[in-house]
């Protein structure tokens, strides 16, 4: 009937639209009407390019993750308040005092290429967080399912814990209550199993035409990607909620310092922009772009490489966090646009501990106070620290890319040659920074930008097991932190089902890293977006970007 309805409403349209031009084209002095088009693209600027890991369960960078956040789609969606809300899953149900978790998929919904998304896939993109040969970041998220342990080590050959009573439903049991499952597996990209079933996960991560050209459920097909120039995505007319309005996405790779520029003359709709001036942001809003500024879910850190013997001394790392002025980065370079952080962890969340950590304020000489009692003097009068008669010298890797990131790299150097530390700075292309430093650990210190969860886990950056030694082998607790009192109150927060024993659980382990600083937390700068203000239904959060992408659209 609404179809019906539709083409009747069409074609009245249609009548009244042949009878104006008519009308038009029989009277001489009429004048000309301009049309206006309403736009069907929008270019979305990014500052650093996506490096092609076109898979939710792979991919380690922001960029790939935006591209993937469209093609791919997921049972839940966090909403504008941080609530979730139904995705491909039309209701859920948590039972077994939380240890069974039921989804129930919407029926009809499908893949990009027309095979139908069914429980099953849910069941494969589980299992393969759980494969051995898996090598992201995630599979602290079906740790606790029944069967890991079995099927991990190969003795069973599917995660049992996970059942498909029909195509539309999917249980899944654990052992133990899991907190965050609800977030973590709910908003997880989904995989088509007819796909990535065929792909060896080890291989999953190469150049192949699974990755090169993702298929997912998602309001936006892939369409190309150029490394360093942009990623095109178009609508998909058969999202299950609805057509998106914008018919084409692009992701268009700028230059951080003319992004400004390319707002105000129309060719790029929309950028991140926490690194502006408060100067360029009003000038801006003069040109009628849309300034919006909300808390960040990315911290920026230094991180140290607890494998090298010089820097396992936690008072040489205390010296250094105390020799770091990170009040002067945040005011200065950020121009107040952020919070110093003292813990790694998302400051605006209620797992931050309100209390009860060491600030670590910029302090030269109790800097070098803890640098005498780790043994290093300034013994020859050159300015640099020195024990056993070698100076104390460290490498600092920066990721270019980042203006921010980058200057602050310059005034650590600065901050640190102050308390008579020499530091390198050795700047690389992002890609070669997460080889280096992620798969290979072969580094001293560096700088990242760690985006964290809604509602936090930190098994995956900060369990023993998560730490590797193996050149080659990427291991996600960069730092090699290994804690058996760390690890402790990682479990308890997994198995914890009350919010505020959490709040406790979490906050103490806050402490426990403000105390043994792996990394030293620089700050968290608030996400500022700024975007052509005839774009309509734009309501992101701190924790998703693109919520409710397939209603944006351009008014006139």
């Amino acid at each position: 009937m609404k179809r019906k309805i539709l083409f009747i409403l069409l074609q009245i349209v249609l009548c009244l639209f042949l009878l104006s031009c008519s009308k038009q084209s029989n009277d001489a002095t009429a004048p000309a009407e301009k049309s206006e088009k309403v736009k069907d693209t929008l270019n979305y600027g990014i500052s650093v390019s996506p490096e092609g890991k076109f898979n939710p369960l792979v991919s380690n960078t922001q960029y790939d993750g935006y591209v993937n956040t469209l093609v791919y789609d997921s049972l839940l969606k966090l909403n504008s308040k941080i609530e979730l809300e139904p995705s491909m899953a039309e209701k859920y149900e948590i039972t077994d005092e939380g240890k069974k978790l039921v989804f129930k998929l919407k029926s009809g919904i499908k893949f990009h290429d027309g095979n139908p998304v069914t429980s099953k896939d849910v069941k494969f993109t589980l299992e393969s967080l759980a494969n051995p040969k898996y090598e992201g970041d995630l599979a602290s998220y079906v740790q606790s399912i029944t069967g890991f342990k079995e099927f991990h080590e190969g003795k069973d050959t599917e995660l049992k814990g996970v059942v498909c009573p029909d195509d539309n439903t999917v249980e899944i049991n654990f052992d133990t209550p899991y907190s965050p499952a609800l977030i973590n597996i709910g908003t997880l990209g989904i995989l088509p199993a007819h796909i990535w079933g065929k792909i060896d996960i080890d291989k999953w991560g190469e150049n192949n035409e699974a990755i090169a050209k993702p298929v997912g459920s998602g309001p936006y097909k892939f369409d190309s990607f150029k490394v360093g120039e942009f990623t095109k995505l178009v609508a998909n007319e058969e999202y299950h909620n609805g057509a998106p309005k914008i018919k084409n996405f692009v992701f268009k790779v700028v230059n951080e310092e003319t992004s400004s520029a390319e707002l105000i003359n129309g060719s790029i709709d929309l950028a991140e922009l926490s690194n502006i001036k408060a100067d360029d942001a009003k000038t801006l809003s003069e040109k009628g772009i849309e300034v919006l500024k909300y808390p960040n879910s990315k911290i920026q850190y230094l991180g140290f490489n607890l494998r090298n013997k010089t820097l396992q001394d936690v008072k040489l790392r205390t010296a250094i966090a105390y020799g770091i002025d990170r009040e002067a980065i945040v005011n200065g370079l950020l121009e107040g646009n952020g919070v110093v952080i003292n813990t790694p962890m998302v400051p605006s969340l209620w797992s931050y501990p309100k209390e009860g950590l060491v600030e670590y304020k910029f302090d030269v000489e109790k800097a070098k106070a803890l640098l005498k009692e780790a043994g290093y003097e300034d013994t020859n009068g050159n300015g640099i620290v020195d024990k056993g008669g070698k100076d104390l010298e460290l490498t600092l890797t920066v990721p270019t890319g980042d203006t921010i990131r980058e200057k602050t790299g310059t005034i650590i150097q600065d901050n640190l040659s102050k308390i008579g530390i020499k530091v390198n700075i050795e700047a690389m292309e992002f890609k070669a920074v997460m080889q280096k430093v992620v798969g290979d650990h072969e580094f001293e210190m560096y700088l990242m930008g760690n985006t964290l969860e809604a509602d936090p886990d930190p098994t995956p950056n900060w369990y023993s097991t998560q730490a590797t030694d193996e050149k080659g082998v990427f291991g996600w607790n960069i730092a090699g932190f290994k804690s058996k009192e760390a690890d402790n109150l990682m479990d308890l927060n997994r198995k914890a089902t009350v919010l505020e024993e959490r709040a406790k659980i979490l906050n103490d382990f806050g402490k426990l890293l403000n105390k043994e600083l792996p990394w030293v937390p620089l700050y968290a700068s608030d996400i500022v977006k700024a975007y052509n203000k005839n774009l309509k239904n734009y309501t992101p959060n701190t924790f998703a970007g693109f919520y409710n992408v397939e209603k944006w659209e351009f008014g006139k």
